[in-house]
């Protein structure tokens, strides 16, 4: 009997792996089964594109709300004097108004320096004045384009073409009224920067445009400008465009293509 009992003994030992094994193997959890998310992957794209859309009609009913209703900027004095007959705000885009912290207005992009846009593109032409003239490069020409973009009708960078007449497509469905009282004051502009020697201005490439509202122009270096380019500002700059009111001398009426948006057109062999 004492043998008998040592035998079962020492059998229940050996056996303790096999069982162990076993069991393992059988209460295991199922392997996870792959899942394709490609499709999810595209839809969550698509909710972001709207949610940037959304967002920009909030940031359009935010300067609303703080300059069009309230008569009020930021600062403790008004900015904007109230329409005297209007409950909308389509008869102020043209007024002028103060540009409240106007230094971060590119918070998050680049300026494409002349030197990096020489290196980018080459020179438009050798030589450069203070007047416009045609561009000699043929690289640069062969991407120029003259195009209708919405508003207005432009010769630019040909991405840049594409890339603004979506800025004014989510114009014309988030504010309408703004989107058809757009002019421009140029674009393509082959001279140099205004007090420079040699150094290309960024229309030289076709990579800006200067925007007006109604066809008036707006005063240079004053820290003012039109309520309806304060609201298309927003716009270009989700599209990556940098603002002029931002300047060191603002210049409202201006917008032209970040470093980074070019950069991505490069990466992309759009330039």
């Amino acid at each position: 009997m004492r043998y008998a009992i040592g035998f079962l003994l020492a059998l229940s030992i050996a056996s303790t792996p096999f069982a162990w094994h076993w069991a393992a193997q059988y209460f295991a959890p199922p392997p996870p089964s792959v899942v394709d998310t490609s499709g999810l992957e595209t839809e969550m794209a698509a909710l972001r594109e709207e949610l940037a859309l959304v967002q920009g009609r909030v940031d359009g009913l935010d300067i609303r709300m703080s300059l069009g209703l309230s008569g009020k900027a930021d600062d403790p004095e008004p900015a904007v004097e109230s329409p005297a007959t209007s409950d909308s705000l389509k008869d102020s885009f043209a007024q002028v108004v103060l540009i409240a912290d106007r230094r971060s207005a590119n918070e998050g992009l680049t300026l494409a320096t002349p030197s990096f846009l020489q290196q980018l593109i080459g020179l438009p032409r050798e030589e450069l004045t203070d007047d416009c003239q045609s561009a000699t490069n043929s690289k640069l020409n062969g991407l120029l384009k003259t195009e209708d973009v919405g508003p207005i009708k432009a010769r630019m960078l040909e991405p840049a073409l594409v890339s603004i007449r979506q800025i004014f497509a989510n114009v014309q469905v988030f504010e309408p009224e703004l989107y058809n009282r757009i002019k421009s004051a140029g674009s393509l502009c082959v001279r140099r920067i205004r007090g420079s020697i040699a150094s290309a201005s960024s229309h030289a490439y076709g990579l800006a445009v200067d925007i007006n509202i109604d066809g008036v122009l707006d005063t240079l270096a004053d820290g003012k400008t039109q309520l309806g380019l304060i609201l298309l500002a927003d716009f270009f700059k989700k599209e990556g465009w940098i603002w002029g009111a931002g300047f060191g001398r603002e210049d409202s009426m201006h917008f032209e293509v970040s470093r980074e948006k070019l950069l991505q057109w490069r990466r992309l062999g759009e330039i």
